[in-house]
């Protein structure tokens, strides 16, 4: 059985079902490909605010009807980028960047190559410096697209990470693991990344001895929402210090992949600012993305659906993602000024 940490891409690569907008319009959709040195080239989705009406039907891989290669309608000015959880890819979170775009934001996701559900080519230590500079080199492809340079602030840009991508988000506002403290938090009370050999791996990799500067700090992200992130228990006050962008910290109360009380609590309280702290109840580390969760798949596998698709009794899924959506809105709206 795999473990719930990955964030599968079931074969069918849809979101689920009523992934329509009830907009007449639909958000802007364009699909590239953006080289990055030692992985195959980055699938990357940017989703951005349009006028043209909604497609009848979806249009994408991920179920979803968008406006592709639209005319661009006016922007906030804000970039957000998003990073995948392991073994994810660009759609992962694809309600999440089409409301930001409904909003105003133009949005841009890469898959992270060698750490997707169809490339998992790359080792821990390796997918744990690639991404935050695949990002990095995503930024810079927006940034430098005739399409889009005009209409972003490069004041304000902003980074959502999921899982690992939330790992991917320390590193890039300035966060650098501790692998004593990781050692012997694995040693002494294990977690999934510890009994899965990841934190093993970077350490017999001698990651532990680069220079801060190889974790990939990018000063053009001011903001932060992290959710579910993985190996938090790695950082201290001191790894952090350097951190200066504003964090919005998200956790599930039944998260089994990545506990609270090891990651993000202890991140809420080791960060020099204090983040916007946010407990979900009743969710679980799944709760943070809306999964195909088709008949089919609980044939197959009926215990690992009930891991991603199953849900405390009370919490609604899809209920939770609206209010979600609207409170990271309102974090980057907030930390931008817009």
């Amino acid at each position: 059985m795999k473990h719930p940490i990955i964030d599968l891409a079931l074969a069918t690569l849809v979101v689920a079902a009523g992934s329509m907008s009830l907009n007449t319009h639909a958000a802007g959709f364009q699909l590239s490909q953006v080289s990055y040195p030692g992985t195959k080239a980055l699938d990357v989705g940017v989703w951005y605010p349009s006028d043209t009406p909604a497609p009848a039907s979806p249009n994408t891989r991920f179920g979803m009807a968008m406006a592709i290669d639209a005319p661009l309608s006016e922007t906030n000015g804000a970039l957000i980028v998003i990073s995948h959880g392991y073994s994810g890819w660009y759609a992962g979170h694809a309600k999440l960047a089409t409301a930001l775009a409904d909003a105003g934001f133009i949005v841009a996701a890469p898959s992270h190559s060698g750490n997707t559900w169809s490339d998992m080519s790359s080792s821990t230590d390796k997918w744990a410096i690639d991404r935050p500079g695949q990002i990095s080199r995503v930024l810079d492809y927006v940034l430098e697209n005739k399409h889009f340079k005009n209409h972003i602030n490069p004041e304000q840009i902003g980074i959502y990470g999921f899982s690992a991508g939330g790992f991917t988000a320390l590193s890039l506002i300035g966060g650098t693991p501790d692998f004593e403290r990781a050692e012997h938090v694995c040693s002494s009370t294990p977690e999934f990344v510890c009994d899965d050999g990841m934190v093993n791996t970077m350490l017999e990799a001698g990651i532990a001895n680069l220079p801060a500067e190889s974790w990939g700090y990018d000063p053009r992200i001011k903001a932060a929402a992290i959710a579910a992130p993985g190996f938090g228990f790695a950082y201290t006050r001191d790894s952090l210090s350097s951190v200066t962008a504003a964090v919005q910290l998200w956790t599930a109360e039944f998260d089994e992949s990545v506990p609270s009380a090891s990651n993000a609590a202890w991140l809420a309280q080791q960060l020099p600012n204090q983040p916007d702290y946010r407990v979900v109840e009743n969710a679980n580390h799944f709760s943070f993305m809306i999964m195909p969760c088709r008949d089919a798949f609980k044939q197959e596998d009926p215990e690992e659906y009930e891991i991603i698709c199953g849900d405390a009794v009370g919490f609604d899924r899809q209920a939770f993602h609206l209010d979600m959506q609207a409170e990271i809105k309102t974090f980057f709206t907030k930390q931008f000024n817009l």
